[in-house]
């Protein structure tokens, strides 16, 4: 099983209709929702990673791309998913050019990683561990700007940030969040603020409290409750209030 419509067959072999018109409510595919027009053939991640765990290692990364292209929400993931395996594999290996080909092929598909799943389970391994080990790229720090680029490219370049913080690097997700406080859209109030709370997991507390006494007058809601989640409740009702003072002054 190494070409993309081999790929693809297996997983409509696998397709619950009942399902995919779960799917298309919970991912908001109505006019004017993030996920317009999008499609499922009804199938849930455990099973489009058992295809991903049977095809990743003899799929070449151009069928991987073939896949990741695809109308179909289940089968873009799996390409994707695809993409991520070989990434970690190329790194285990050391393929500095593998890494490098994987990487560009996935900024490329860019359009295609176009809901917040996908993002998500896609760009904090490959763009986020690539960020890691080549500290001088700039490439993500303009695509968290609103200006010419669409709020996946953001939240991609948002969530890539798990990876720089763990790696003592949580200046760009302090950065990027602060990109994201006059943001119109809640998917990436909500990435800005799981960032956030992972700084805080990771023992970057005073940072934090510095990023939060700096912004909280103009922090959304739900990125402010996202950030806090961890703090105690004393400390997390104490920000809430700021933020309550401060919007009505």
């Amino acid at each position: 099983m190494t070409e993309a419509a081999d790929i693809e067959h297996t997983l409509l072999s696998m397709a619950d209709e009942r399902q995919a018109r779960q799917l298309l409510r919970f991912f908001k595919t109505g006019p004017g929702q993030y996920g317009e027009g999008d499609r499922f053939i009804g199938l849930r991640n455990p099973q489009v990673r058992l295809v991903v765990k049977e095809a990743w290692k003899d799929t070449p990364l151009s069928e991987a791309a073939t896949l990741a292209m695809s109308p179909l929400h289940e089968v873009r993931l799996c390409g994707l998913l695809i993409m991520v395996e070989q990434y970690l594999r190329a790194m285990k290996k050391k393929d500095r050019c593998l890494r490098n080909e994987i990487f560009d092929t996935y900024l490329s598909l860019h359009p295609y990683v176009n809901n917040w799943d996908l993002v998500d389970l896609s760009a904090i391994k490959i763009a986020g561990y690539h960020e890691t080990d080549y500290p001088d790229m700039t490439l993500l720090d303009e695509w968290i700007k609103p200006e010419n680029h669409t709020l996946w490219q953001q939240r991609i370049a948002m969530v890539s940030t798990w990876m720089l913080t763990r790696a003592g690097r949580p200046d760009v997700c302090f950065r990027r969040a602060a990109h994201l406080l006059s943001s119109p859209h809640d998917l990436l109030h909500k990435a800005a603020g799981w960032m956030l709370r992972e700084a805080w997991k990771k023992g970057y507390r005073e940072d934090l409290r510095a990023f939060l006494e700096e912004n909280v007058a103009g922090m959304p809601s739900v990125m402010l409750s996202y950030a806090c989640e961890k703090m105690t409740e004393d400390e997390r009702h104490l920000w809430q209030q700021k933020r309550k003072v401060s919007a009505s002054s």
